[in-house]
């Protein structure tokens, strides 16, 4: 039987959401394979750091709205620039495998960002798998939900959202998992 393995963020400032920030990492996605589960300390988005190629600059920290979500500002793009799982995996990503990225998203005015989502390999040089969406952000809590394929095998990933354009945008309820096999249950 396949595990069903899930990275999860919550926040506790809107309704519905889970109590607390809590990040959940029950081996990400077969990739990020390192069990642990923690909780954000103040001022550090907890399990993620910023991304930031060829000179961009980025900054990741909560955000303002009183909430636990991760603010990105990307104050100059270079090369790629975002944000990546801090935590390295141990677990391998196996072609075929399909897995589903949910989140929600809001901007700061009505400005969208396009977000090129990806699960690589630690040091980046292989892409396991790769999508993008093309028009992230309103300045209410949007969900977002896409599919990832994962097309070439890596022994060790890493999950990366990376954004095309300077501007801010905060991300909450982040949820990255494995879908079953067919015929698993």
């Amino acid at each position: 039987m396949q595990p069903n393995h899930t990275f999860a963020q919550r926040s506790s400032s809107r309704p519905g959401s889970r109590l607390g920030f809590i990040l959940i990492l029950l081996a990400l996605a077969a990739c990020l394979g390192t069990a642990n589960t923690g909780r954000a300390q103040a001022g550090k988005p907890s399990g993620w750091k910023s991304l930031a190629e060829d000179g961009a600059q980025v900054e990741l920290v909560p955000d303002e709205s009183g909430t636990h979500a991760m603010r990105i500002t990307v104050r100059q793009t270079g090369g790629r620039v975002g944000i990546v799982c801090a935590a390295p995996g141990t677990a391998r990503a196996e072609a075929g495998q399909w897995y589903d990225l949910s989140f929600q998203a809001r901007t700061d005015s009505q400005k969208t960002y396009a977000l090129t989502v990806s699960l690589e390999s630690l040091d980046g040089k292989v892409v396991a798998a790769r999508t993008t969406l093309p028009e992230v952000g309103r300045t209410d809590w949007t969900p977002y939900t896409v599919a990832l394929h994962v097309r070439q095998p890596a022994a060790q990933c890493r999950l990366v959202i990376a954004l095309a354009d300077t501007g801010h945008l905060s991300l909450d309820d982040v949820s990255f998992v494995l879908r079953p096999a067919p015929g698993i249950h």
